[in-house]
């Protein structure tokens, strides 16, 4: 592909969309703010990954070289209370977690990033910036040995949120405030001396505030000014905030060219949460659906907009799913037509969706268009084998369609099968009724049996090479 074909994304620093204009000329570099490996990772955490990995895939496709960095901020108080209850170091529970994570990732076809620093390899650097921050003013020391940032002597703070400095409280994690100078001042640097998680330092021992953490990971990886900085709207402030301001206060320029920001997630209209019960973790959802179904999921919405998954959702993009693998299979198998399909053009238009603002909405369309015209012809070779190596294109940006399509569709029909306590055998017994009751001209009764396999949830397929079933996803409508 050609990397100077232009992409146009909505950036929240500037309120509206631009062409993507490289700093490296066909170099994109991307940072996107990772997890807190304290506790499971849920599918709200799989999403902001799904969205930044699809991305950092079509901007490959189109030709760019991109250097990716995810982060994980591996100190923090939440990691500090959740190994003293357990009764073990933060490090054995964040190399815990950082290992279950890396294997889930693994399993939703997220591809590790270029680096994944940790806040605890990258002290030496934090320290660093902290030191220029003092030095050119922009922070101060406490007595008791805490350094914060002054929010005020930034004059353009606030303008990624777009919020006035005189309207906002502080934004720190910090529950103890200290001897701030202002309110609005963020940690940069605590008093702690938490075994595995604190370092000796010029202000005593102690460990990094949130914010200064991602901006010496950046830095260190990605150098003081790049092209894309991304992460979930709940981190446009303060974080995202913070990060821009002592990062172009120590850094001395503008620190990343365009923000993305994904959307949120809730579960029945409901913000995932422990206390209500409704926390989807990774694993639960692997254990019940194919990984690619919650791909799906995510892609039907445009990564900006906030998603509301159900059983219902999941049961109507495993359908999805089905379908889009049935096609693939029937373009391997079926018998050959005569008819030419402009498959170019839907190539055109994948490009062109994601070219805009990455429009995977309109990219799940274009395949339902695809696969619906793939199916209402008989396509000659040609066509055929062109709109399965599209299929399988698009399926490598996207990260679906990854599978052997019939290995795929035996295990997924099996397995729903058995959880609908449906029998394979029943199913074949009741075809072969079917079939002889056609034979035999007797379509009352072929229908019948048609229509008591659709109750059960498994749909007949005639084909000129004979009956095959499917099945069709049952669900309820009540949340996760």
């Amino acid at each position: 592909m050609n990397p100077a074909r232009e992409i146009a994304i909505f950036n929240n620093l500037t309120r509206k969309k631009e062409q993507l204009q490289p700093i490296e000329e066909g170099h994109i570099r991307m940072y996107a703010c990772g997890t807190t490996p304290y506790d499971d990772n849920h599918i709200g955490h799989a999403m902001q990954a799904v969205f930044f990995d699809v991305i950092r895939n079509f901007l490959e496709y189109m030709g760019y070289r991109v250097t990716y960095v995810r982060n994980f901020t591996d100190v923090d108080d939440k990691i500090i209370a959740r190994a003293s209850m357990l009764g073990i170091s933060p490090k054995a529970l964040v190399d815990g977690m950082i290992a279950k994570n890396t294997q889930e990732m693994a399993q939703l076809s997220i591809r590790p990033a270029s680096y994944e620093p940790r806040v605890s390899q990258t002290i030496p650097e934090i320290i660093a910036m902290v030191e220029e921050l003092l030095a050119r003013g922009a922070a101060y020391m406490t007595p008791g040995g805490e350094v914060y940032y002054r929010v005020r002597q930034k004059a353009d703070y606030g303008k990624l949120s777009n919020r006035d400095p005189d309207d906002l409280r502080s934004g720190t994690r910090d529950i103890h405030q200290g001897d701030k100078e202002d309110p609005l001042d963020f940690a940069l640097w605590k008093p702690d001396s938490t075994e595995d998680a604190s370092w000796p330092s010029p202000w005593g021992q102690g460990r990094p505030g949130w914010h200064i953490e991602c901006s010496a990971m950046a830095k260190k990886h990605l150098g003081p000014t790049f092209d894309i900085h991304g992460g979930g709207r709940d981190l446009m402030f303060p974080h995202h905030e913070n990060e821009i301001a002592q990062s172009e206060s120590a850094n001395g320029v503008k620190f990343a060219q365009v923000w993305i920001h994904s959307g949120l997630l809730t579960v029945g209209n409901q913000k995932m949460s422990k206390s209500l019960g409704n926390t989807v973790t990774i694993e639960a959802f692997l254990q019940k659906w194919p990984a690619e179904v919650l791909r799906v999921a995510y892609l039907q919405n445009h990564y900006a907009s906030n998603i509301d998954f159900s059983e219902k959702v999941f049961a109507e993009c495993c359908q999805k799913l089905l379908y889009f693998y049935e096609t693939m299979e029937t373009l391997r198998t079926s018998a050959v037509g005569k008819i030419d399909l402009d498959i170019e053009s839907y190539r055109t238009r994948f490009q062109a969706a994601m070219c805009e603002d990455f429009n995977t909405p309109q990219v799940m369309a274009l395949l339902h268009q695809l696969a619906r015209a793939v199916n209402q012809s008989p396509l000659s070779a040609s066509s055929r084998a062109a709109a399965l190596v599209l299929l399988q294109e698009i399926g490598s940006v996207l990260q679906v369609f990854q599978q052997e399509p019939a290995k795929f569709l035996y295990e997924l029909k099996k397995k729903w099968i058995g959880d609908q306590g449906i029998s394979e055998t029943d199913i074949l017994a009741q075809l072969e009724a079917r079939k002889q009751a056609r034979q035999e001209r007797n379509w009352q009764q072929a229908d019948a049996v048609r229509d008591a396999l659709h109750t059960m949830g498994i749909g007949v397929q005639d084909t000129p090479t004979g009956t095959t079933w499917t099945v069709r996803m049952r669900h309820g409508d009540d949340p996760v």
